[in-house]
């Protein structure tokens, strides 16, 4: 395949890689894989989702300089019928389970709440890790009471971004800006009380088709504001056909995916002293290399998107680095490795080039506004502003109409602000003036 990108040839077949993981990691995703016959990448997408937001804001990493909590919004983008909903249902599995076991108990609370008859006992909170279609107003509440942190999933992430731009004058986009970047948020209603979400930790997943990128993120407002750019796009260049087959999922893959997540969810991170992970020595040296290296990018280049999406990668690339630490065999230590780092270095390269493929999408069928040509009236206008004649009826006999012709038009254009033409009709136009001009 050949894709051309501000003048740059991508040959290579993208491939998020998987060999900076763990054994068993790699044999839960190549399972995955192969049982539900799609892109191994977005398997590991969905993995580096779930383990985000199963850690939550009970471990950030540090360059010793900036935190980062383990907040990712990834967007799987394949065409219809490459079965990618399945295979992220089934990683999602054991935090869907979780939020059963916590509702049920909720509801036991609940029940045991509203028996009582002490005014003074305050009323149980479902504290759930999963949401999906909610309003704005709800999703607010979830991370208000959320200690730790949530995941936004939307098989088909189109929904999620439709419901956005019905509240684009409420700042809602600068909102879910602040809410990637653990920034406190407070929302203030007429008729309710004020609410501050600190350090709000809400991780997206969700699905896409290519057909439909350019009317889900290519409108100006998610293009110029940074908040396309916060995504990983995850855009396989080949997606298996998926056959029949009767093989399932291992029951050992089932139950040590399973185990691995419960076991990141009841973890205290902060009691072993492992709450903060930091990037230093050598890995850090590495983290500066690459930052440098985007920073070259971007003074190489006009294209206010890409660079936008250099930027963030900077930032996504320790966030990535944090979760590999946990999916690698070293999740006791409270730095990240070099080839941890290196790893996470070569994911973001397959991200870069995912972004430009749906830059690509974005920007090929958009339209240029259309050149407004340029009327009599206020071509007669320029022409007087132009020549600068002796009266307006020497104008007005140059060109064959009356004086009150002239002056009409003078009132209607008093002060030009430029021509609007097509650059065909600017040269006739021009050519007219200096004929014009000539016989005054």
């Amino acid at each position: 395949m050949n894709i051309s990108v501000n003048n740059k040839t991508l040959s290579d077949v993208l491939v998020l890689p998987i060999d900076g993981l763990s054994a068993n990691a790699q044999e839960i995703i190549r399972e995955v894989s192969e049982v539900y016959q799609c892109s191994r990448d977005i398997v590991l997408a969905a993995m580096f989702s779930a383990v985000g937001v199963a850690v939550g804001k009970k471990i950030r990493i540090s360059d010793n300089k900036y935190f980062n909590y383990p907040c990712l919004w990834a967007c799987a983008v394949a065409p219809s019928g490459s079965n990618k909903s399945t295979p992220v249902r089934f990683i999602l599995q054991p935090l869907k389970d979780r939020d059963a076991n916590e509702y049920k108990a909720y509801r036991e609370e609940l029940k045991g709440f509203k028996d009582s008859k002490d005014e003074h006992k305050e009323r149980p909170i479902f504290r759930q890790l999963l949401l999906s279609d909610s309003t704005p107003e709800a999703r607010n509440q979830v991370l208000s009471t959320s200690h730790n942190g949530i995941l936004l999933y939307r098989d088909e992430i189109k929904g999620f971004l439709d419901d956005i731009g019905r509240y684009n004058k409420s700042g809602e986009v600068s909102q879910l800006l602040s809410v990637f970047d653990s920034d406190n948020i407070v929302i203030n209603r007429k008729s309710d009380d004020t609410l501050l979400v600190e350090e709000p930790f809400m991780g997206v997943l969700g699905t896409i088709q290519p057909d439909v990128l350019a009317d889900t993120f290519g409108n100006d407002l998610l293009m110029n504001n940074g908040f396309n750019q916060r995504w990983l796009f995850v855009y396989p260049d080949e997606n298996p056909s998926a056959m029949y087959s009767e093989k399932s999922i291992s029951k050992e893959v089932r139950e040590a995916w399973s185990s691995y997540i419960n076991a990141l969810l009841d973890a205290d991170f902060k009691a072993g002293g492992c709450d903060t992970v930091y990037i230093i020595d050598e890995a850090k040296r590495l983290y500066i290399e690459y930052y440098n290296e985007l920073q070259v990018k971007k003074q190489s280049t006009d294209d206010s998107y890409m660079c936008a999406v250099y930027s963030k990668l900077q930032i996504i690339v320790e966030r990535w680095a944090l979760i590999t630490h946990l999916l690698g065999d070293n999740t006791g230590m409270s730095r990240i490795l070099p080839k941890e780092m290196e790893y996470s270095i070569r994911c973001m390269g397959y991200f870069e080039r995912c972004a430009e493929k749906v830059y690509m999408k974005l920007t090929e069928n958009r339209k240029q506004p259309e050149a407004k040509t340029m009327g009599k009236e206020e071509m007669i206008a320029n022409v007087y502003h132009l020549t600068n004649p002796v009266s307006q009826s020497a104008v007005a006999d140059a060109i064959g109409v009356s004086k009150q012709y002239i002056s009409k038009c003078l009132k209607k254009y008093p002060k030009l602000t430029g021509c609007r033409l097509t650059d065909t009709e600017s040269i006739d136009i021009q050519q007219d003036i200096n004929k014009t001009a000539s016989t005054l």
